[in-house]
C-alpha cells in the first residue's frame, strides 16, 4: 500500500514538472518578445488581418453601409424602386424608396450595425492568410478559427481586437499569439458621419426636391398660355426625354456649403444649398438616365385654342390655356469621397402631383407610417394558411383607407400560422398577408366588430413557357386579385397562381416603318372681332399642325387572346406551359400594322400545361 502510494505521487510530481516545462518553453504572453526568426511571420499575419479588415471597409462604403445588404425586394409596375441600386454593378440598398406598394421605407444603417457587420466579416475569415511560403521554409503555423473581433469605428480610423490563438513552430522555437490588435486608416466614420447628417437634411427639407421641381417646370410644360388659334399638342416621350435630359444636366452640379468646391462663376450659386453643415470632404451628387425613373403625366395633351367659339370673336385674338400635372420619382446617388476609398448611399427624390413628398421625421432607420398606426388598440387573431389548409408563416399589415400599418408576422404555433396582433380601429379596412412564394393575399375586416380572421394564401408556382418558333413576345396573366407579365426570351418563366386568368400575347419583329411627320396647315372660320363677330360674322384664320415623324422599331407580327381558369393541382403538376400563337406577317404599311393590331383582338391562343 506505501509503495502504491509513493508511485501516484511521483507520477503527479512528474505531470507538473512537465507542465512548468512546456508553460516556460512556449510563449503564451504576448507581451513577451517573439523570437527575430518568427517576427516575420506574425507581420505577415496582421497585415493579412489588415487587408482582410480593409476589404470590409470597402464593402460598407461602397455598399451604403452594409456588408451583407438587406433582403431584396422588387419594385413594381407602377412604382421603379426596388430596395437596391444597380450601380455598375453592385447592389447598394436605398436608404429611402418607395416601395412597390407606393410606401415610403427607410433602411438606413446603424454605426454599431456597420461596425457587427465588419466584426462578422474579419471573424469569419482569421483563418484565410496563405501561410505555404513560410510552411516551404520550415514553419509549422496554425491559426484558430474560433475568434472574437470587436470593431471601434472612429472618424479617420478603424480600430480591431481579435482574440483567436495563432501558434508558430519552427525547428525547436514555438510561439502562441492570443491578441492581436490592428488599426486601419479610414475615413469611414467620418464620411458615414456626414452622410447621416445629408440624409437627414435632405429628408426634412427636401432640397433634392426643389432641384427637381425646378427642372420640371424649366424642361417641361407645366401651367401657362400660348397665343395663337393653333391647338397645343404635347406628346409624352418628348416631354420625358427633356425632363431626363435636365435631370441629368442639373443633379450632378448640386453642392452642399463647404470648400470641397469653387464656382467658375456667380449664376452658379444657384447650385449651392446652404445645409448649415460645412462639408469639408468631397461630396457628389449622382443621377443616370439608365436609372429606373417613373414620369406619369396628366392633362389634356391636345388643347384647343380659346377664341374660336361663337361669340368670342370680339376678342380679336386666340389663346390656348394649358395645365399638365407630374408625378416623377427617381434615385440620386450621394457620394463621399477621397482618393482612396467611398462612401456612398442612394435615396428616392419624389415629386407627386407637383409638389413634393412630405417632409419625414429624422428617426434614422424608423418605419414610415400613418398616424392611425399609432392606435393600434384593437386586438384580432390572425391565421394563415395555403389552398390545402397547411399553415404558412406570413407577413401582416392592416390597410385602412390610405394608410398602411405593420403588425407583425404569424408565425406556427400548434399546428397553426397564427398571429395576435394589435390592430388600429376602422370600418371595411384590410388585412394583407404576404409570405416568400405565395401571392399577397388581403381579406376585408372592420376591427372594431370582428377579432378573427383566416386567410387563404395562394402558391405561386413557377412555370417554365415554350412559345415555339416566337423570337420575341410579351405574355400576359391578368386576373382580379393576381397579374403578371413577362417579355419573352429574356424571361423564359412564369410565376402563377390558382385563378381565373386573361391572358394576351403580343408577337413582335423588328421593323423600318415609319409613322410620316404631319405639317398641315387648317383653317377655321371664326367670329371677327368687335360688333360684327357678336352679330355672327366670321372669317377665316389658319394654323399649322406639326407632329414629328416616328420609326416603329418593332412591329406586331402575331398574338391573341383567351381566357382561362388555371388550378392549383395542374399547376402543382405541370413544369412547362406551352402556347399555340397565330401568326400574321411582318407590316408592310401602316395600314398592315392597323390590321395586326386588330387581329390580336380577335385572335385566340391555346394554352397547354405539361
Amino acid at each position: 500500500m506505501k509503495r502504491g502510494q509513493v508511485t501516484i505521487f511521483i507520477i503527479v510530481a512528474i505531470v507538473i514538472v512537465v507542465g512548468i516545462i512546456l508553460y516556460f518553453a512556449i510563449d503564451w504572453n504576448f507581451s513577451k518578445t517573439l523570437p527575430v526568426n518568427m517576427e516575420p511571420v506574425y507581420d505577415y499575419y496582421k497585415e493579412c488581418l489588415t487587408a482582410t479588415a480593409l476589404e470590409g471597409i470597402s464593402l460598407l462604403g461602397e455598399q451604403g453601409g452594409y456588408i451583407e445588404v438587406p433582403e431584396f425586394v422588387p419594385g413594381s409596375q407602377y412604382m421603379p424602386f426596388s430596395s437596391q441600386l444597380d450601380f455598375l454593378g453592385q447592389p447598394v440598398p436605398y436608404w429611402m424608396y418607395v416601395s412597390g406598394n407606393n410606401l415610403l421605407r427607410e433602411q438606413v444603417p446603424t454605426e454599431t450595425s456597420m461596425e457587427e457587420e465588419l466584426s462578422k466579416y474579419v471573424r469569419e475569415r482569421v483563418s484565410y492568410c496563405d501561410f505555404t511560403d513560410f510552411e516551404l521554409a520550415g514553419y509549422d503555423i496554425y491559426v484558430d478559427e474560433d475568434a472574437f473581433v470587436g470593431v471601434q469605428i472612429n472618424d479617420y480610423n478603424v480600430d480591431l481586437n481579435i482574440d483567436n490563438v495563432l501558434t508558430i513552430f519552427f525547428e525547436n522555437q514555438s510561439a502562441v499569439v492570443s491578441a492581436h490588435e490592428v488599426s486601419v486608416d479610414s475615413k469611414l466614420g467620418r464620411f458615414y458621419s456626414l452622410a447621416k447628417q445629408v440624409y437627414d437634411f435632405e429628408k426634412t427639407n427636401m432640397f433634392l426636391e426643389s432641384y427637381a421641381l425646378d427642372v420640371m417646370r424649366l424642361y417641361a410644360p407645366v401651367t401657362g398660355t400660348e397665343v395663337g388659334c393653333s391647338p397645343k399638342v404635347f406628346i409624352d416621350e418628348e416631354i420625358r426625354k427633356d425632363i431626363v435630359n435636365g435631370l441629368v444636366s442639373n443633379i450632378p452640379a448640386i453642392k452642399l456649403d463647404g470648400d470641397y468646391y469653387d464656382l467658375s462663376s456667380q449664376e452658379r450659386s444657384y447650385f449651392v444649398t446652404d445645409a448649415g453643415l460645412n462639408i469639408g470632404e468631397n461630396l457628389n451628387f449622382v443621377y443616370s438616365a439608365d436609372w429606373p425613373t417613373r414620369i406619369e403625366i396628366s392633362g389634356d395633351k391636345v388643347v384647343e385654342p380659346v377664341g374660336l367659339q361663337q361669340g368670342l370673336g370680339m376678342m380679336g385674338f386666340c389663346y390656348t390655356p394649358y395645365h399638365l400635372v407630374y408625378d416623377i420619382d427617381f434615385p440620386v446617388l450621394v457620394q463621399f469621397f477621397d482618393e482612396k476609398e467611398i462612401f456612398q448611399f442612394p435615396l428616392a427624390v419624389i415629386i407627386s402631383k407637383n409638389q413634393p413628398r412630405e417632409a419625414l421625421p429624422t428617426i434614422g432607420g424608423a418605419s414610415i407610417e400613418s398616424p392611425i398606426c399609432d392606435y393600434k388598440n384593437q386586438q384580432v387573431d390572425v391565421y394563415t394558411y395555403d389552398l390545402n389548409l397547411n399553415p404558412v408563416p406570413a407577413r401582416i399589415s392592416f390597410k385602412c383607407l390610405n394608410s398602411v400599418c405593420d403588425i407583425g408576422k404569424t408565425s406556427l404555433k400548434g399546428g397553426d400560422a397564427f398571429l395576435d396582433g394589435q390592430f388600429p380601429q376602422c370600418v371595411n379596412g384590410f388585412i394583407v398577408a404576404q409570405a416568400e412564394g405565395y401571392a399577397d393575399s388581403k381579406v376585408e375586416i372592420s376591427t372594431n366588430e370582428e377579432r378573427l380572421s383566416n386567410i387563404l394564401m395562394n402558391k405561386k408556382h413557377n412555370i417554365s413557357i415554350d412559345l415555339g418558333n416566337v423570337k420575341k413576345a410579351m405574355v400576359s396573366f391578368n386576373s382580379d386579385d393576381y397579374s403578371t407579365t413577362i417579355v419573352y426570351p429574356e424571361m423564359k418563366s412564369i410565376e402563377l397562381i390558382e385563378a381565373y386568368y386573361n391572358v394576351t400575347v403580343y408577337v413582335y419583329e423588328n421593323s423600318s416603318l415609319r409613322f410620316p411627320g404631319i405639317n398641315e396647315r387648317k383653317c377655321v372660320d371664326v367670329p371677327e372681332s368687335g360688333i360684327a363677330g357678336f352679330f355672327g360674322a366670321e372669317t377665316e384664320k389658319c394654323y399649322d399642325i406639326n407632329i414629328p415623324a416616328t420609326d416603329i422599331s418593332f412591329a406586331i407580327v402575331g398574338g391573341g387572346k383567351t381566357q382561362e381558369y388555371v388550378l392549383d393541382s395542374v399547376l402543382e403538376d405541370s413544369k412547362e406551359l406551352n402556347i399555340n400563337i397565330p401568326l400574321f406577317g411582318l407590316p408592310t404599311s401602316l395600314d398592315d400594322l392597323q390590321k395586326n393590331q386588330a387581329l390580336v383582338e380577335s385572335e385566340r391562343v391555346y394554352l397547354s400545361f405539361e
